[in-house]
């Protein structure tokens, strides 16, 4: 029988019900939260220390270049707070797209380390150090700091065996002491002609004391300005004398709001500040204004000068220098436009105001300036604005308000380090107006030099005793001649990158400049011509100067051109009917350049040989003979400027200076002058002066930086720039007495070594610069 089961049917269980598709969503989102840092352990949060530490340092580097002028620390603790809000942020943010990713790696670490390297990237773009070094700096600095978190939290990891820590220690010590000696950062060796100079003819010394030794004069100082300056106390409450504000308003037309906030005026109300160091005395004392160039505004730049200032009042200058800060760059607040034209404008104002001070009973000014006696001296865009201001005409002629300043008589201008731009499309002409630039070729920030150009565009009457000249500095930079500006010729974190162990010590730089500044003054306003000689050949202050390489150029009204090349574009035809000729050698006419290619305003003779034997000839008519005849029977000379063109030679690698330049030498030169009576005389220029090798300048701390940063601004290790030399006709006379250079019919130039290029110009005939003895008088003012 069958039996039945009777029993109920258990029911089946209800499945669970389904989340919503965003609360299941979200659950994971959380849960990849959660997993976020996961693969970050110790050693990896050491790591991310190492990135802080680094992006910290340069934000704060980065900050001391783009000052707000509240302080040092508040400008430094706001690029760390913004830097460390800025990590977290980005490092979090990635660090959870990677966890949404499942990537196995430490997902914050790498988070704060593209941050890091985007920062970097960042702060070297802005900073125009340029686009590709931008990205390879960017990621030494992170792999730095990576590399150096892993390295202390290795060290401070218990289960690291001690002997690897004493070997990682040991590789990364040697490693760091090294790094400069790594091939890859070592640069080649200059051109062996630029080691190797021709021993020097010795020259007498000039018989006069020091110039840049302090005078016998007591030295007053003190300040005039606004009374009102809210940044300092010297143009305000600390100013022995008020000034009047001016408005610039009708040059300037960008002036922003941050500039205004932080001077607490606009261009309306330009200040008139001075920083005055007068000699003691009845005067009246010649006058010398002072002028900065570009810099930080928020970093004063008018007390740089304190060292020319203090030397010039000691030897009777009344010497002044110009607060135009307010004219100056600002991260915050850029640069307001026609600046340069701005500065000229406020040079003149401040000789207009001491215009009135030396009118006023009672002013430490009243009755001690000679205004006709004025100097300016202007460094950077300053000493672009001091020629500007010394040939006020061009900009300035329709200014009815600087009408009293016809009385003012500016007789000499010196340009350190200046810039040479257009201004309304026009540049500055000086016209029998003394002429000096100091240029160095170690220059980060004026690369080129500027004033050779100024130089080329001043001239003199016939006759005239007044002179233009340059000095080129090998080893001198563009901050140096400042105080203020520090070692460094760009501001940061740029100017970290820049070489700085080629050059010249900051004193001894300086020490340059007060000489040059010194016996410049003393020739141009004291009329003491023992010092002329220094500007035509520095050789003759050889004992005042620093160790160093020197070239000069000069030229004075005494100069008698015979080939200044400009004229036209037949090479054969030159100055006052003279013609040329050449042998054996490629002869043409260019224009000179500089550093980056650009023309300096002036065009020469380019002579390349490769046989050792080529020649160059001036052939001169009867009429010049008349043209040199000097009723004072002054000595002369023949005058020329060379400069050596070797980097443009077949086999000169200026991009891997290891062989020396391909071993080319440097030029030898004879030259031959012959008379209408058919006697020559030749004799070597060595005997004269050797030929001077052009520095060559590392600008970068390692060579693979050189053609990049500035994006390639230092790419170019050398510049053309013309060294004058002077050839006395009685030299010639000795070896040969019946040479007549009354009557000079041909000067012929021999080339020599074995090959060469070089370029000349301004060719000519000159009254001798003498060297003068202790007794000689001097020429009244």
């Amino acid at each position: 029988m069958d039996l039945e089961l009777n029993s109920p049917l258990m029911p089946l269980p209800t499945p669970p019900q389904r989340k919503p598709a965003w609360r299941r969503l979200a659950a994971w989102l959380i849960y990849r939260g959660r997993m976020t840092l996961r693969f970050d352990t110790m050693i990896w949060r050491f790591a991310m220390a190492g990135l802080w530490v680094v992006c910290s340092a340069v934000l704060v580097i980065t900050a001391l270049g783009m000052p707000t002028g509240i302080g040092i620390a508040f400008d430094a603790a706001v690029a760390v707070a913004i830097g460390t809000l800025g990590m977290a942020a980005a490092g979090l943010a990635a660090a959870y797209v990677l966890a949404l990713c499942y990537v196995p790696v430490p997902r914050l670490t790498t988070g704060v380390l593209t941050f890091t390297g985007f920062a970097m990237w960042y702060v070297g773009d802005k900073a125009d150090i340029g686009d590709w070094i931008s990205v390879v700096l960017a990621m030494i600095i992170a792999g730095i700091g990576l590399a150096g978190g892993l390295f202390v939290g290795l060290l401070a990891h218990r289960r690291v065996p001690v002997l690897l820590k004493v070997a990682l220690i040991v590789t990364i010590t040697v490693s760091g002491l090294s790094f400069d000696r790594w091939p890859m950062n070592v640069y080649g060796d200059v051109p062996a002609d630029a080691q190797l100079v021709t021993a020097e003819p010795e020259v007498a010394q000039i018989a006069a004391d020091n110039p840049s030794a302090d005078g016998p004069y007591p030295v007053t100082t003190f300040t005039y300005g606004s009374g009102t300056d809210t940044k300092r106390d010297e143009f305000a409450s600390g100013a022995a004398l008020k000034s009047e504000s001016v408005d610039a308003s009708a040059y300037i037309h960008r002036w922003k709001w941050v500039r205004s906030l932080f001077w607490g005026f606009d261009e309306t109300k330009l200040p008139v500040n001075g920083r005055v160091w007068m000699p003691e005395g009845n005067g009246p004392f010649p006058l010398v204004l002072i002028v900065h160039g570009n810099h930080l505004m928020e970093q004063f730049s008018d007390e740089g000068y304190a060292y020319l200032g203090e030397m010039l009042a000691s030897r009777g200058f009344i010497a002044v220098s110009v607060d135009e800060n307010f004219l100056n760059y600002s991260f915050w607040g850029n640069i307001p436009d026609n600046d340069m034209k701005v500065r000229a404008w406020m040079l003149l104002k401040h000789l207009q105001q001491i215009e009135t001070f030396d009118e006023q009973a009672g002013s430490p000014f009243y009755r001690k300036v000679d205004l006709r006696q004025v100097a300016l001296i202007g460094h950077s865009r300053g000493g672009q604005a001091v020629a500007m201001a010394a040939d006020r005409s061009a900009w300035f002629d329709k200014d009815k308000t600087l009408a009293s300043l016809d009385a003012v008589k500016i007789q000499a201008v010196i340009a350190i380090a200046p810039t040479d731009t257009n201004v309304d499309k026009k540049k500055a002409q000086l016209k029998d107006t003394y002429y000096l630039s100091l240029q160095g070729a170690s220059d980060g920030d004026v690369d080129t030099f500027g004033g050779e150009r100024q130089y080329i565009r001043s001239s003199f009457t016939p006759g005239s005793d007044r002179f233009k000249a340059t000095l080129y500095i090998g080893e001198a930079n563009h901050s140096r001649f400042n105080t203020s500006w520090g070692t460094m010729d760009d501001s940061l974190p740029g100017g970290l990158l820049l070489r700085k162990d080629e050059m010249m010590d900051a004193d001894d730089q300086r020490q340059v400049a007060k000489v040059y500044v010194g016996a410049f003054l003393e020739t141009a306003l004291h009329g003491n011509v023992r010092y002329e000689s220094l500007f035509s050949d520095y050789r003759t202050g050889e004992s005042w100067l620093p160790a160093a390489t020197y070239l000069n150029r000069f030229e004075n009204g005494s100069f008698l051109p015979l080939a200044r090349i400009d004229e036209d574009y037949d090479k054969t035809k030159l100055t006052n009917g003279a013609t040329a000729k050449a042998e054996r050698l490629q002869w043409s006419e260019a224009a000179a350049e500089d550093r980056d290619g650009n023309d300096k305003g002036t065009r020469g003779a380019v002579l390349q040989w490769k046989q050792g034997d080529g020649s160059y000839s001036l052939l001169l008519p009867e009429s010049v003979d008349a043209l040199h005849d000097r009723t004072s029977k002054a000595q002369q000379e023949l005058v020329f400027n060379m400069t050596n063109l070797e980097r443009d030679l077949p086999g000169f690698n200026q991009d891997s200076d290891k062989d020396g330049g391909a071993g080319i030498p440097l030029p030898q030169v004879e030259i031959e002058l012959r008379s209408r009576n058919g006697a020559a005389a030749r004799l070597p220029l060595s005997e004269f002066k050797a030929v001077v090798p052009l520095p060559y300048t590392h600008f970068t701390l390692f060579p693979w930086m050189e053609n990049s940063v500035m994006n390639g601004k230092y790419k170019e290790p050398t510049e053309p720039v013309f060294q004058t030399y002077g050839l006395p006709f009685d030299r010639f006379q000795a070896i040969n007495p019946e040479f007549d250079p009354a009557h000079l019919s041909q000067v012929t130039f021999y080339f020599t070594s074995d090959r060469g290029k070089v370029m000349l110009d301004d060719i000519g005939i000159a009254d001798v610069v003498r060297v003068m003895s202790a007794g000689i008088e001097e020429k009244s003012p």
